[in-house]
């Protein structure tokens, strides 16, 4: 059997892994745009700030790594088109121009995301970036650490934003954050934007919300950013306003993708076309709740999709049975997650919904520390099994998100969750856990 992989990364490079470990005789070839393989994204804020400063220990497993166990991976090499009727794969060689073309049995599509790129007029200014690569990473330090940068402004109040917030902070800079939407962090729902907001506020970084940038300052390297509603000075701009799957090179393939590009597979990484599966950032992925396609550009879920993926070409009936969109996010001191449905998704689902929502101390009042959490519950109107699960605070929220999940995965009701039997000692929780008071409130 010969494979070919487009994308080098956690989807792409774990089901290339199962390929060459099972089946020894079985040919794989990677075709990776950067030359970079299996590295931890989710990690290059932390580096940008300091928390950690070895940018080295982000990469999960290098490229000689994969060349040593038989993958014939071919890094600086950007795949431009498929031929599905011949089964090809043209790639450019980004080192010296030339096309080559490979063949395959088996294609899978893992080329990941790249970050979108607003239109803002001189966008191309010295100081400006987006964040992706471990590469930006390291520009994104090193301009930050010149002595001239002070002004540091975000473009986009989502995740990576708020995360890089974090990060600028650390490094003592002054920090402005645009966002053209009413709120920060969208995936959230409304009650949590006063306290996202409070915990700027409280370190000093400036939001700006319901602003479109429209260009930028400054002769060769940026000085400023020019929105529809004022300027901000700004020696340094970083551009976080989502991402964007890089999948251009299938537009004649007959792959069926969203309209965003991302393209549709079922439990299996089958696309539309015999012969070619997808998966990670350029792929959908099941909500397991509403069995629907969604766009979910996660870590955790790339690396279950190319963990199935591996097990289905080497002839296992493996499926993902779908993800909840569990995810999570601290804002300098704030931990931000969530988990499954909020109301307006269980309801465009046609699923009837309930919402319960309290605070609640994370430890008991006679023992120092802990912190209150904002904690709100989705629920079915009839089953009464949980749907989703929002927390906020500055400690325990991620935490609770895995048990809230676990929850909804294993179809337990509001009323079971607040009778299980879950630990307790002062310096860990309160006598009944606060997402246990939650669900006791549903009758």
């Amino acid at each position: 059997m010969k494979v070919v992989m487009i994308g080098g990364d956690a989807a792409g490079m774990s089901a290339a892994s199962k390929v060459r470990r099972s089946l020894p005789d079985a040919q794989v070839v990677v075709f990776e745009r950067t030359k970079e393989t299996s590295y931890g994204a989710c990690g290059l804020p932390y580096y940008i700030g300091g928390v950690n400063d070895d940018a080295d220990k982000i990469r999960i497993r290098k490229p000689e790594a994969f060349l040593a166990s038989g993958i014939d991976l071919r890094i600086a090499h950007e795949a431009v088109a498929v031929d599905a009727v011949r089964q090809t794969v043209t790639a450019r060689n980004l080192s010296t121009g030339e096309l080559v073309e490979e063949s395959y049995e088996e294609l899978v599509v893992a080329s990941g995301a790249a970050p979108i790129l607003p239109p803002i007029r001189n966008r191309d200014k010295e100081g400006v970036f987006a964040l992706k690569s471990i590469a930006d990473a390291e520009a994104i330090r090193a301009w930050a650490e010149r002595a001239a940068v002070e002004d540091v402004v975000i473009v986009g109040a989502g995740y990576i934003g708020l995360e890089l917030a974090e990060s600028f902070v650390r490094l003592g800079k002054r920090v402005t954050i645009i966002e053209m939407a009413p709120r920060p962090m969208m995936v959230m729902d409304e009650d949590f934007a006063p306290l996202i907001v409070q915990t700027l506020e409280r370190h000093n970084v400036v939001l700006r919300l319901g602003e479109a940038v429209k260009e930028l300052d400054g002769a060769t390297a940026v000085t400023g950013v020019v929105t529809d509603r004022g300027t901000y000075p700004a020696q340094m701009v970083v551009l976080s306003v989502g991402v964007r799957p890089n999948t251009a090179f299938l537009k004649d393939s007959g792959v069926k993708m969203l309209p965003n590009g991302a393209v549709l597979v079922d439990g299996q990484m089958r696309t539309s076309v015999p012969h070619i599966y997808a998966a990670g950032d350029c792929a959908t992925i099941t909500n397991k709740i509403t069995g629907r396609q969604v766009y979910l550009p996660l870590g955790t879920n790339a690396n279950k999709q190319g963990k199935v993926l591996g097990e289905v070409l080497v002839g296992m009936d493996s499926r993902l049975p779908g993800v909840l969109g569990t995810s999570m996010c601290r804002i300098v001191d704030l931990e931000v997650a969530r988990t499954g449905l909020n109301e307006r998704e269980a309801e465009e689902a046609g699923i009837p919904v309930r919402v319960v929502k309290t605070t609640a101390h994370t430890r008991p009042p006679y023992y120092p520390g802990g912190c209150e959490l904002f904690i709100k519950l989705f629920y079915h109107a009839e089953t009464k099994a949980l749907l989703g699960a929002q927390l906020a605070g500055q400690e325990g929220a991620a935490a609770r998100i895995e048990l809230c999940a676990l929850a909804i995965d294993a179809g337990v009701t509001c009323p079971q969750l607040a009778m299980t039997d879950l630990g307790y000692a002062p310096p860990f929780n309160y006598v009944w856990d606060p997402v246990q008071l939650a669900a006791g409130m549903v009758k």
